[in-house]
C-alpha cells in the first residue's frame, strides 16, 4: 500500500496528542494521586525491603514504608504550623507598620502626582468593591480545590501501600504479558525506580540545604520569621524557574514591610539571588545529580506542558515523569532519537574545552 502523504500523517499524530492531552486532563483527579504514590513507593523502597529482609510479612513491610513516610509528613506540618503561629502572633505590628508605610506611601503620590488621599482611597476602594464581587466565586474555587487536594492527600498513601504490596505480581505480570521482552522490561523498570529514588530523595537534600544557607542569610539581615522565609524559598524552588522568581518575593516584602530602609528589601534580594546560584552551580548538580538529564530547552517545554495539563501539581511531577519518560525513550530502539533530543549534549556543557576532533567524537558516539 503506498505512504500516505507526510500531512496525513502530521494530522493523525496532532490529533493522536490531543488525546493524550485531553484523557491527562480529564484523568488527572486519579493521575495526580496514582503518580505522586508511585514517586514515593520507589522512594520508600529500600526501607519496605529492609524490614522484609527481617523475615517480616510483606504487608508489615509495605505497611512501614508507608507509616515511614507519614511521620516525615507530619514532622513538617508542625515545624510550619509552629512558624505560622509565631507569625500569626506578630500579625497586630505587621498591621500597624504596614499601615506606617501605606502612609508614607500616601504623601509620596501626593507631593509627586498631586493625586490627593481621597483619589487614592476612591481607587482603592474600587478596587475591593470589584474584588469582593468576584470573591464568590473564587472562594468556591478555593473549597473545592482545597477539597480535591484532601481527597489527593488521602489516596497517595493507600495507592502507595498497595504498590509496594503487589510490587513482585507487576513484574509477573510483565513476565506473562510479554516473556520475549521480561529482561529489557524489568530493567526498565530499575532504571525507573533507582531515577525516582535519587530525584526526590535529593531534592530533599536540597531543600534542606538551601533552607538553612538561606535562613542564615536571612538571620544576618535581622528579618524576622527567617526561617519561615528561607523554607518557603526553598519549597518553591521545586518548580523549576517559575518557583525561584515567586519564592524571591515573599521575603523581599516582609523586609519592605517589618524594615525602615529599602536597603534590606535589596539585601533580601540578594540573598535569594546567591543561595541560587550556589544551588544552580553546585548543590543540585552534587546533591540531585543529573537524575532527570534533560536539556533546559525540553525543561521548559515539560514544565509548560506539566502546568497546562495537572496546573500546579503537573508543574511539580512533571519533571520526574520527564525523566522516567527519557529511560523508556533510551531502552527502546524506535524512541531512541526522542530520548536523545531531551537529553543534555555534552559537546555543549563545555564547548570551549573540547577541541573539534573531540566534539566530533562524542556526537557520533
Amino acid at each position: 500500500m503506498k505512504d500516505q502523504p507526510f500531512y496525513i500523517k502530521g494530522a493523525y499524530f496532532l490529533l493522536f496528542i490531543g488525546l493524550i492531552v485531553a484523557a491527562l486532563m480529564a484523568g488527572r483527579p486519579l493521575l495526580v494521586p496514582l503518580v505522586a504514590a508511585m514517586l514515593f513507593a520507589f522512594l520508600m523502597l529500600p526501607i519496605t525491603q529492609k524490614v522484609e529482609s527481617w523475615n517480616m510479612p510483606t504487608w508489615l513491610a509495605s505497611f512501614a514504608g508507608v507509616i515511614s513516610l507519614l511521620l516525615i509528613g507530619i514532622g513538617l506540618c508542625f515545624f510550619l504550623s509552629w512558624q505560622i503561629m509565631s507569625f500569626a502572633e506578630d500579625m497586630p505590628a505587621m498591621q500597624q507598620a504596614i499601615d506606617e508605610k501605606t502612609k508614607a506611601v500616601n504623601k509620596y503620590i501626593v507631593s509627586h502626582y498631586g493625586i490627593s488621599r481621597r483619589e487614592q482611597s476612591q481607587w482603592v476602594q474600587q478596587k475591593m468593591d470589584q474584588a469582593m464581587n468576584e470573591g464568590a466565586g473564587s472562594l468556591m474555587k478555593v473549597f473545592s480545590t482545597t477539597g480535591g487536594v484532601i481527597a489527593t492527600l488521602v489516596l497517595i498513601p493507600i495507592f502507595m501501600f498497595f504498590m509496594l504490596l503487589y510490587r513482585q505480581k507487576f513484574k509477573l505480570y510483565l513476565e506473562m504479558a510479554n516473556p520475549s521482552q521480561h529482561d529489557q522490561l524489568v530493567e526498565i523498570f530499575r532504571k525507573i525506580s533507582g531515577i525516582s529514588q535519587k530525584y526526590i530523595r535529593g531534592m530533599f537534600f536540597e531543600i534542606a540545604i538551601l533552607t538553612v544557607l538561606s535562613s542564615i542569610g536571612f538571620m544576618l539581615l535581622g528579618l524576622k520569621y527567617s526561617i519561615l522565609l528561607a523554607l518557603i524559598v526553598a519549597v518553591l524552588n521545586i518548580v523549576p524557574y517559575v518557583g525561584v522568581l515567586v519564592g524571591s518575593l515573599v521575603p523581599v516584602a516582609i523586609a519592605l514591610v517589618t524594615k525602615d530602609s529599602g536597603m534590606y528589601a535589596l539585601g533580601a534580594l540578594g540573598v535569594c539571588i546567591f543561595v541560587q546560584f550556589l544551588d544552580n552551580n553546585f548543590i543540585a548538580p552534587k546533591v540531585v545529580g543529573s537524575s532527570v538529564n534533560l536539556n533546559p530547552f525540553a525543561s521548559i517545554i515539560v514544565l509548560l506542558v506539566g502546568a497546562l495539563v495537572w496546573e500546579l501539581p503537573g508543574m511539580i511531577l512533571s519533571m520526574p515523569i520527564a525523566g522516567m519518560f527519557k529511560v523508556v525513550c533510551d531502552n527502546v530502539p524506535p524512541l531512541k532519537s526522542l530520548g536523545f533530543m531531551m537529553g543534555e549534549d555534552e559537546t555543549l556543557k563545555h564547548p570551549f574545552k573540547l577541541s573539534v576532533r573531540k566534539r566530533k567524537k562524542a556526537v557520533a558516539e
